[in-house]
């Protein structure tokens, strides 16, 4: 037996988890700090390339500035559009033009709205055919001016040695003072450079700056593509996706890197604030951005927004946390073996501790026994486990004995609701529990894998057989004990022969007045006897119908309506004394009195409505049952005539609904896993192996074996019941042979029925519950056949 100690003592031999703990923070520490570090390491990268575009473009916009300053000053510009144009003038713009590849055009603007340009047509392959000039076309002269009141465009096309090689005019609307490049020049002090366009002739963008450059208020400008730009820009890459655009003021796309994809602009969102590093994630994949403003030049704000992978900045860093994860890993498994020597000690109760848990769980409290350890706290743990154990186990008992006595209790209470039903609840269980054991215990097909996983499953059937009728107690007591077809809570026949009462003495005052009228006395003592024997015969008639012991035909059911053809006088409002329910089953306006009334009639006062009733719900619960419109009809002739039994459809719904009452009292119950078959088992006993059964008109292929056997159960029971007070118990050999008959028409399962005659069980069941009288000889044969 080994020393017992605390588990604080075994918490020494744990510093491994502490081991874990600490180095998992310290690399996620590590991985923190080297995220920040890559991303201060980011930013002062991008500061620094946000810096070198600054010095690229103060150099571009100097240079620029100083291109105009000498053009300006040359006297080649102090020309007008009207005259013509020097060639001097031209050969200084073509060589400037040539000095600097990036360089557009080169053109003057006057104050009268005329304008002079040269054109590199060597910039761009698709110039030419916007110009319509000619193939070896190497420079264009473009001239607009006035001439006799029209505005004229007029291109001269000239060879690389200035040649002249076409010319043509066209009409013109073109202003130079209205142009921004023109309007912005002529009120500035120094050189403009306008926001980048795109140059429509070339499908390229560019920039131009303009200088205003005499008193004459004529304008000099210079066109700029923008393609050097972006090489210059793809020069500055400090990484492999490494991404580098410029924005003007309303942070439209200037010019970016050359490998930079159109959807560039989507890594700069407006929401983005400047001067800070900033993590986006695109089509899942996360990058660094940055948007810097750049000094303003020549008036023109101006940001550099820089891009870049992130997973591409964090790759040095990572490799180092990996090193360092590495490491930790290979001292954990070193640590692992001698970790498990100190703690299993400490696992192996624990484990026992779970078994001994999971057989509470499964509810094998019997099996339930101490653990053995040094360890205190385990000790009193399984000490307390076992207490648990036995506590649970009789609180158990307890509820289920409660259960099971509230489930009898609902039985007894629907056996007791109706002496109709005489002790069905109670003798059904019996039935189906003993077909249920001979089904286990066979080795005959189909029964050769049925049995029962469990006991939990033995219980949930019992508990189903004895709940399979609880959905009668919703069903009206009236209804189920209908003897008559004009029942209801009463038999009403006494309404009609109250009404034949009233008809006799009309008969009679007839008489007596006719007689004092001086009519013939002989006559008229004939007239009232044959009168009232005929009202005698109707009424006989009448009550025959109302007992539904014969079948209605279609005669009868004429000489019904042709009697009820007779009136009465009423001399009472029929509204007195009534409900508001049924008030509001009665027409709006009320009849005058006295008024006519029909001997027998079907009123709307007959009428009852069914509320609440959701087609689509109950099909989509899977009942078939046709549901009548009406929840009763109590029409006196709709009920006289019913062709068989008493029962109109509506009342015949209402009883059979008690197994859809059934399955959803049920179902609304939490059930625990064990008992989830509770429902079907208790519904399904209607249901029949050829599919007309109700409520869901399931077939044998959908039925369970104990659902099978609740159906041989309830019929079995019900033919022989011998406490009905509606009918004569049948024997033995007549209940069987109606069995038979419902075996042979698929009602029943052959399978099971035959089962319950070889067994015979159908022999023990009524030695214990059948009265002598009613136990005669079987032939087996034939109901096996």
């Amino acid at each position: 037996m080994f020393k017992r100690i605390r588990i604080r003592t075994n918490i020494l031999f744990h510093f491994l988890f502490l081991v874990i703990t600490l180095a998992a923070a310290l690399v996620g520490i590590q991985y923190y700090f080297s995220e920040q570090m890559a991303k201060e390491a980011t930013a002062r990268i991008f500061r620094q390339t946000a810096d070198n575009i600054t010095i690229q473009l103060r150099a571009k916009d100097t240079l620029s500035k100083e291109i105009l300053h000498q053009i300006e000053h040359h006297p080649a510009v102090n020309i007008t559009v009207d005259q013509t144009i020097p060639l001097t003038t031209v050969q200084y713009f073509v060589h400037t033009l040539q000095r600097y590849p990036n360089m557009y055009a080169i053109y003057l603007g006057f104050k009268n709205g005329d304008f002079f340009e040269v054109v590199n047509m060597k910039i761009n392959t698709t110039i030419h055919s916007h110009y319509k000039a000619p193939p070896r076309t190497r420079w264009s002269i473009i001239k607009i001016y006035n001439r006799s009141g029209e505005r004229i465009r007029e291109f001269i096309f000239l060879d690389k040695r200035l040649h002249i090689l076409d010319r043509r005019e066209e009409n013109s609307s073109y202003l130079t003072i209205t142009r921004p490049w023109y309007i912005e020049a002529i009120h500035a002090r120094e050189p403009v450079r306008s926001d980048p366009y795109l140059f429509s002739n070339l499908q390229l963008k560019g920039i131009t700056y303009s200088k205003k450059i005499n008193a004459a208020q004529t304008v000099l400008a210079l066109d700029f593509t923008l393609e050097s730009l972006s090489h210059i820009l793809s020069t500055m890459k400090f990484a492999q996706s490494g991404q580098i655009s410029l924005f003007g003021r309303d942070r439209h796309i200037i010019v970016t890197s050359k490998e930079a994809k159109n959807s560039l602009k989507e890594h700069f969102p407006n929401t983005l604030s400047p001067n800070e590093v900033h993590t986006i994630e695109i089509n899942q994949t996360r990058y660094y951005t940055m948007l810097i403003p750049l000094t303003e030049e020549m008036g023109k704000k101006t940001y550099v927004g820089i891009s870049v992978k992130r997973d591409e900045m964090l790759a040095p860093y990572r490799e180092k946390i990996y090193y360092a994860l590495a490491l930790a890993i290979l001292m954990l498994l070193l640590f692992i073996p001698l970790t498990l020597f100190f703690t299993d000690h400490i696992i192996q109760p624990i484990k026992a501790l779970m078994q001994e848990n999971e057989m509470i769980k499964q509810r094998r409290f019997e099996e339930v026994k101490p653990v053995n350890t040094n360890i205190i706290e385990f000790i009193e743990l399984s000490n307390s486990q076992i207490a648990m154990s036995q506590s649970i186990r009789d609180y158990q008992k307890q509820q289920e004995a409660l259960l099971d006595s509230f489930i009898k209790l609902i039985a007894d209470a629907i056996d007791a609701k109706s002496a109709y039903t005489g002790a069905h609840c109670k003798k059904v269980p019996v039935i189906a529990q003993m077909l249920a054991d001979e089904a286990e215990r066979s080795d005959a097909p189909p029964f050769t894998d049925f049995s029962f996983k469990s006991d939990d499953e033995k219980i949930a059937f019992r508990r189903a057989a004895w709940l399979h009728d609880c959905g009668k107690i919703t069903t009206p007591e009236y209804v189920v004990d209908k003897a008559t077809k004009l029942e209801t809570i009463y038999n009403r026949i006494h309404e009609i022969r109250t009404r034949f009462e009233v008809i006799w003495r009309d008969i009679e005052i007839v008489y007596y007045e006719k007689l004092l009228q001086g009519e013939e006395k002989d006559y008229l003592e004939k007239w009232k006897t044959e009168e009232q024997q005929k009202l005698i015969e109707e009424f006989t008639f009448i009550a025959q119908c109302n007992l539904g012991s014969e079948f209605m035909n279609d005669v009868d059911k004429k000489k019904i309506d042709k009697i009820s053809q007779r009136t009465w006088i009423r001399h009472f409002d029929d509204r007195l004394g009534l409900s508001e329910e049924e008030l509001q089953r009665y027409d709006h306006e009320n009849a005058t009195l006295p008024a006519e009334e029909r001997l027998l009639s079907d009123k709307k006062i007959h009428l009852i409505e069914r509320f609440g009733f959701n087609k689509d719900a109950y099909r989509k619960e899977g009942f078939k049952m046709e549901v009548p419109y009406y929840l009763y009809n109590r029409g006196e002739l709709y009920n006289l005539t019913l062709e068989k039994g008493t029962l109109t459809p509506e009342e015949r719904f209402k009883i059979n609904e008690h197994s859809i009452m059934t399955i959803k009292m049920l179902e609304s119950l939490p059930l625990p896993k064990e008992m989830k078959e509770i429902p079907k088992i208790a519904g399904e006993h209607h249901e029949t192996m050829d599919g007309k059964g109700y409520p869901r008109q399931l077939s044998k292929e959908q039925l369970s074996i104990p659902s099978r056997i609740m159906a041989i159960a309830d019929i079995f029971e019900a033919l022989t019941a011998s406490d009905r007070p509606y009918k004569k118990a049948k024997t033995l050999s007549e209940t069987l042979m109606i069995m038979h008959r419902m075996k042979k028409e698929g009602h029943i399962d052959a399978d099971l029925f035959d089962l319950f005659i070889r067994s015979g069980v159908y022999l023990t069941y009524a030695k214990h519950y059948l009265p002598k009288s009613q136990i005669d000889d079987v032939d087996e044969k034939i109901l096996l056949g």
